[in-house]
């Protein structure tokens, strides 16, 4: 398996204007990306302690990220981490029985009912640059 280096906390939010401006504001984030939408809804990227946040709201009711929050409520959506191959790291953690819920090549998505019930993201180390 590709050696693993952490890369960012994702937390999903209602309003995500609401917790730019606390942890801008009020805790003194750096903000990396000011607001984009994404297939999920809308996000902001912040820095704070060394820690890149990836925030996360729906940007539309009845969307998957709304019906998430819905069933899972606010907080800590997933983990990720960087690998210089992916591929591998799929493999060899599959061979130990991890079950993925989506893998296209570049990033994959381990399936959130384990027990930790929590998603952890495996991205190609090359993306980095676009999370800041």
């Amino acid at each position: 398996m590709s050696k693993l280096q952490f890369a960012k906390v994702n937390i999903r939010v209602r309003d995500l204007d609401a917790a730019l401006a606390y942890m801008r504001d009020v805790i003194g984030a750096e903000v990396l990306r000011e607001k984009t939408t994404n297939p999920y809804g809308e996000m902001v990227l912040v820095r704070y302690g060394g820690l890149t946040i990836e925030i996360l709201a729906p940007d539309r009711p009845g969307g998957s990220l709304a019906k998430i929050i819905e069933r899972r409520g606010e907080g800590i959506d997933s983990i990720a981490f960087s690998t210089d191959d992916p591929a591998a790291t799929v493999s060899a953690l599959e061979a130990r029985g991890a079950q993925f819920a989506s893998f296209d090549g570049s990033l994959a998505w381990l399936h959130p009912k384990n027990p930790v019930s929590l998603s952890i993201e495996f991205m190609e180390t090359s993306r980095l640059s676009s999370i800041g």
